[in-house]
């Protein structure tokens, strides 16, 4: 794997993490993680609290892409679009409510962006059946 596909699992990965780090407090304390955040507080705990379940379970479709983007490249474009979705939601349809999980977002798709793309033009060339067994018979 070259070292662009290195760095993109490693920042996916820390996304995984830091949403969880972030979404399983959310699912069972929804209100203390708020305060925590300085963010405002939730009319709704029950719906934050399942919003910290859907970032959970969303993280878990990141896996693949971020373990094998040449293989699993839908995943990874897919983990790169959430994260602008993330950014359009908080930044754009309910600006200054939720701030820093826009910036959250931003920053990881600031990195991802440009990691996939320098990923899957430094693609390795798959070598040949022929190509391995005339080196395993030399």
């Amino acid at each position: 794997m070259n070292k662009y596909a290195v760095w993109f699992r490693a920042i996916v990965w820390l996304g995984v993490i830091q949403n969880c780090v972030m979404g399983i407090p959310a699912i069972f304390a929804p209100i203390w993680l708020l305060e925590l955040l300085h963010q405002r507080p939730t009319q709704d705990p029950v719906w934050t609290s399942f919003a910290g379940l859907l970032v959970v379970l969303l993280s878990l479709f990141y896996i693949p892409g971020a373990n094998d983007p040449y293989r699993y490249t839908s995943n990874a474009v897919l983990a790169i679009f959430a994260r602008s979705q993330g950014v359009i939601f908080f930044f754009f349809i309910y600006p200054n409510v939720y701030p820093a999980f826009g910036i959250i977002d931003l920053v990881f798709f600031l990195f991802q962006v440009p990691l996939l793309i320098l990923t899957i033009l430094n693609k390795p060339q798959a070598s040949t059946s022929d190509n391995d067994f005339s080196s395993m018979t030399s």
